[in-house]
C-alpha cells in the first residue's frame, strides 16, 4: 500500500514539473529605438558622383566658392570614396568611411551604437593639412565624440541640432544635421558649424573666429 501511494505521489510530482517546464516565458515589451540609423545613411551626405557641383557665397564679402566632385567611388553597402575640389583656396576635401566591425554593429540593420565614422582630409599640392572625423553613425541630438590629434589641441565634435526641414534662402532642404566642431584644424583650429543636408551635402558653414558664413546658393546633384 505504501509503495502504491509513493508511486501515485511520484506521478503527480512529475506531472506538475512537466506543466511548469512547458509554460512559455513571459513576453517582455521593448521600446523601439528612435535614434537608430543605418550606417549606409552616411552615403546620403558624402557620397556624390562626378558631375555634382555646389556654389557657396560668403554672407558679408559676397565672395563665391565653386566646389565640384573630381573623383568618386560608390560601392555597395556603406563604402564610398569622394574627392571634392574647392576653387576658393584650391584645396581638395576627401571623404571616406571607417566601419567598426563588432557584434553590436551591422551594415544593413539600424544600430544604436557608433558603428561608422566619416573621415575627412584636406590637402593641396605642397600642403597636406591633415584628416579627422566629421560625422558618425549612429548619431542623435547632443551626442558627441572627442577627436585627438598630436599636432593640435583636442577637438570636440557634437551634434547641435537635427532639423526635419531647413530653410536657407530660397531653398528648403530636408533632414539637416548641424555639427559643431570645437577646434577643428581643418578650418584653422577654430570653432566651426557645418550643416549637412540629406541628399545634398554641405549647405552652410560658419567659421566663428573668422566671422565668415558660407551658404549654398546653387547646386547640381548628379543622379
Amino acid at each position: 500500500m505504501k509503495k502504491l501511494i509513493s508511486l501515485i505521489l511520484l506521478c503527480i510530482s512529475g506531472f506538475i514539473i512537466l506543466i511548469v517546464s512547458c509554460k512559455k516565458d513571459p513576453v517582455v515589451s521593448s521600446t523601439p529605438c528612435t535614434t537608430c540609423q543605418k550606417v549606409t545613411e552616411a552615403k546620403d551626405y558624402f557620397a556624390f558622383k562626378v558631375g555634382t557641383w555646389w556654389v557657396y557665397e560668403e554672407e558679408t564679402s559676397l565672395e563665391r566658392d565653386s566646389v565640384y566632385v573630381t573623383q568618386s567611388t560608390i560601392s555597395s553597402g556603406y563604402n564610398f570614396d569622394t574627392y571634392i575640389y574647392s576653387t576658393y583656396q584650391g584645396y581638395y576635401y576627401h571623404y571616406w568611411p571607417l566601419y567598426i566591425n563588432t557584434n553590436v554593429c551591422s551594415e544593413t540593420v539600424p544600430v544604436s551604437k557608433k558603428c561608422l565614422y566619416v573621415n575627412r582630409a584636406k590637402q593641396k599640392p605642397g600642403d597636406y593639412v591633415g584628416s579627422d572625423y566629421c560625422l558618425f553613425f549612429t548619431y542623435y541630438e547632443n551626442d558627441y565624440i572627442y577627436i585627438s590629434n598630436v599636432a593640435y589641441q583636442n577637438d570636440k565634435l557634437s551634434i547641435d541640432a537635427i532639423y526635419t526641414t531647413f530653410q536657407l534662402g530660397n531653398y528648403e532642404f530636408q533632414k539637416t544635421i548641424k555639427i559643431h566642431e570645437l577646434n577643428t584644424f581643418i578650418e584653422g583650429k577654430q570653432p566651426t558649424n557645418h550643416y549637412f543636408s540629406k541628399g545634398i551635402g554641405l549647405v552652410r558653414k560658419e567659421l566663428i573666429d573668422s566671422n565668415q558664413v558660407w551658404n549654398l546658393v546653387n547646386y547640381h546633384i548628379e543622379p
